[in-house]
């Protein structure tokens, strides 16, 4: 585990904790390969990539709101990863404007990149008001105080461009979201889970995408035990 982490009461984590976390890690690594596939204007495999990613971020949206109908947690799943992808699409949007001069299959990318007249810096892209909104309709299908799509579009954009204060903004996102996955939860484990969630992003963030294994095994451990708190919470309630 990670120095100063807070500790979550919890021993060894179920294989049911470990089968959600590396359900969820694998959602992002393959969201990352959508991402290397594009650099190289690989259609195909980025398709294939955004596939799978999807399917595993709906999965785990499914164990995360187990009190909401499947079909709804698996639609949220569904449009979190579209909103990751048009972040990735933001935030390269240099590199991946080679690939608009060949012929894009339609779902390729999100959205086009915007013409000139709009402003080129990061930060003022217009389409980050599609990020949030994608975010709000997540909300709207698991009753999530809609601040958190807000704060979260704020997170990734700091993040992305390596912002310093981005871990305070991702853990005030993510109490919002601890809150509504486990409402009996007191505000110090809401926190401490908040903190394993932005550990959780350094570690993605040092991911060098050579293979799923390599890039879960990192943060598996950190990912299982949160799982295996909020998992007890609910037992508990």
């Amino acid at each position: 585990m990670t120095e100063n982490l807070p500790t979550l009461d919890v021993t060894a984590p179920s294989t049911r904790a470990f089968e959600v976390a590396e359900t969820l890690l694998r959602g992002f690594h393959f969201q990352d390969m959508r991402e290397t596939h594009l650099l190289s204007c690989d259609f195909d495999a980025a398709m294939t990539a955004a596939e799978r990613a999807v399917h595993h971020m709906s999965e785990a949206f499914v164990a995360e709101f187990p009190d909401v109908p499947a079909e709804r947690a698996e639609r949220a799943g569904e449009l979190f990863m579209r909103a990751l992808f048009l972040q990735d699409e933001i935030e390269n949007r240099d590199a991946f404007e080679a690939c608009f001069e060949h012929d894009v299959p339609p779902g390729a990318f999100v959205s086009s990149v915007p013409d000139d007249s709009e402003p080129d810096a990061i930060n003022d892209d217009p389409r980050w008001r599609d990020v949030r909104e994608l975010l709000g309709t997540v909300c709207d299908e698991l009753d999530i105080n809609p601040e958190y799509a807000t704060l979260h579009t704020r997170f990734w954009r700091l993040h992305g461009q390596e912002v310093d204060g981005w871990e305070t903004v991702a853990r005030r996102a993510h109490r919002i979201k601890v809150a509504r996955m486990a409402p009996s939860a007191d505000g110090e484990t809401v926190d401490n889970l908040a903190q394993y969630f932005v550990v959780g992003v350094t570690r993605h963030d040092e991911w060098v995408r050579e293979s799923p294994e390599r890039d879960v095994s990192s943060a598996i451990d950190i990912v299982a035990h949160y799982y295996q708190r909020l998992f007890d919470l609910r037992d508990e309630s």
